[in-house]
């Protein structure tokens, strides 16, 4: 699997089911380092930018076991798999309005829990049965001045976003090409408080994943797609009257993946291109301060999220037992999020945000940057590799 386990955005697609790199044959582990950022930006009149950051720093432990398909059989996904992954970062969350008029600042700790479990098991000599759990989810707690002078507290936030996911799928191999297709169940949860109000949303989503994977000589092609929707149940309330309203408000998920991989004697290179959307009924990830002001309000937030990323998993094997790991993301999207008054005093608006990277000083300096993963790792085997 790839650098989903340890990227910064908890929503984004991942690889329930499959893989960038394939695993060697026999019992291994991998631990690896990772730093992931998640920025978002909206520019202020007058003022350059209101922009907010959640940035995990992961420690990633595996364990797992393969076997290739017989005969030249597949593209290399293993016929029979187990694997086990946890991902643990502390992370931090900055958020920076300047605008003298409607001033909003915050910063917070938190952190990120994510794991991911595979299964294989071969149904003759051609197919696979195939399972995938895929959890990945982060909670913090921000401090908030609104509007105060320096240093100045205003409130506490509670944030909390987590996405699980549920694939059960079968693949059917030919020489060097493989091809599969899932049933996927996702549960995307969040939450956004204070003293002022409460946004909690969770519901189960349904869908589908297909993948296409060749392989001839030192080449891999993949294709993959994915597809997810339904209904979360929404509850807002607004305190100090305990105002509780409770919805059912419609959230997709949609990407579509192509990656090409090389293989030299002791190397290997997959790069890959995504494009990921979602669309949710909340925000609660790397909250803007615009946003924070329009919930104090009572208002609701809506996002439809897309965005582009572009991954590089590079394997260099120092003998039978070990090899180093690189992996690198980068992303750029844009966002819409609409806010609505349920009441109707206010007009309906829309802030188009930009999904960039928290380089850099103003919005124009950091127009082109990117979203960041980073990873170094290990693979190795334990005990004698089979031959």
């Amino acid at each position: 699997m790839g650098l989903d386990l340890v990227s910064a955005c908890v929503f984004c697609a991942g690889l329930v089911l499959g893989m960038d790199l394939p695993p060697r044959n026999g019992l291994g582990g991998e631990m690896g380092f990772s730093y992931a950022t998640l920025a978002r930006r909206f520019p202020v009149v007058g003022d350059g930018t209101d922009t907010s950051d959640v940035t995990p720093k992961f420690v990633l432990i595996g364990l797992g076991n393969a076997r290739q398909p017989a005969d030249g059989l597949g593209a290399g996904t293993p016929a029979f798999q187990w694997a086990f992954r946890v991902a643990f970062a502390p992370s931090h969350d900055e958020q920076f309005r300047g605008d003298i008029d409607s001033r909003v600042i915050a910063t917070g700790t938190g952190r990120y829990e994510n794991f991911a479990l595979l299964g294989r098991i071969p149904i003759g000599p051609a197919d696979s049965l195939e399972l995938g759990i895929n959890r990945r989810a982060e909670s913090a707690t921000d401090l908030v001045n609104l509007g105060g002078g320096d240093r100045e507290f205003s409130e506490e936030r509670s944030l909390s976003a987590s996405r699980a996911d549920l694939g059960l799928g079968w693949r059917h191999r030919w020489k060097g090409l493989e091809a599969a297709a899932a049933f996927r169940w996702t549960k995307p949860d969040g939450f956004n408080a204070n003293a002022r109000y409460s946004v909690n949303a969770s519901g189960g989503l349904f869908g589908g994943d297909a993948e296409i994977r060749w392989r001839g000589g030192p080449w891999t092609v993949l294709l993959h797609g994915e597809a997810i929707g339904g209904s979360l149940t929404m509850r807002r309330s607004l305190y100090p009257f305990e105002v509780v309203r409770e919805d059912s408000l419609s959230a997709s998920f949609a990407a579509a993946r192509l990656g090409v991989g090389y293989t030299w004697p002791c190397a290997e290179l997959f790069l890959s291109a995504r494009y990921d959307e979602q669309k949710l009924p909340f925000v609660s990830l790397a909250v803007l301060g615009e946003e924070a002001m329009a919930l104090d309000r009572g208002l609701d937030a809506t996002s439809l999220n897309k965005q582009v990323y572009t991954n590089l998993a590079f394997r260099y094997r120092f003998d039978s037992i070990i090899a180093l790991r690189i992996g690198l993301g980068l992303a750029w999207g844009d966002e819409t999020v609409s806010l609505l008054d349920s009441t109707g005093v206010e007009p309906a608006r829309q802030i188009d945000v930009m999904r960039r990277g928290v380089f850099g000083g103003g919005l124009s300096s950091s127009l082109s940057q990117p979203e960041l993963a980073l990873f170094i790792g290990a693979d190795f085997s334990i005990g004698a590799p089979p031959q």
